[in-house]
């Protein structure tokens, strides 16, 4: 936002916040929360997936959000009821994330 263009927008702006990246507990959390809120009474994503999530979207919560409800899709496409961290990395190839399981 430090462009020319958006001045008179920073202008305005009174307080910034940086969201730190989440950690692996943090995006278990996240995850659960956003699926608890959705409806969801039972696990969708397993331990492994959850950390490659948390890998691949570098902590993003954004990231986070996007791949998971593209591995959700996925699996259930597949009839799977779990998301396993194959899917997840499968997906996070397709949504070309810069990230790597290492």
């Amino acid at each position: 936002m430090a462009l020319r263009s958006h001045r008179s927008l920073l202008t305005r702006i009174h307080h910034r916040f940086l969201i730190e990246p989440a950690t692996v507990d943090d995006t278990a959390e996240y995850v659960a929360f956003r699926l608890k809120g959705a409806g969801a009474d039972h696990e969708l994503f397993s331990r492994e997936s959850l950390a490659a999530l948390h890998e691949l979207a570098s902590g993003s919560l954004r990231e986070i959000d996007r791949l998971a409800s593209a591995a959700m899709r996925e699996s259930a496409r597949r009839k799977r009821k779990l998301v396993d961290r194959d899917v997840v990395a499968r997906v996070a190839e397709t949504l070309t994330l810069s990230s790597s399981l290492g």
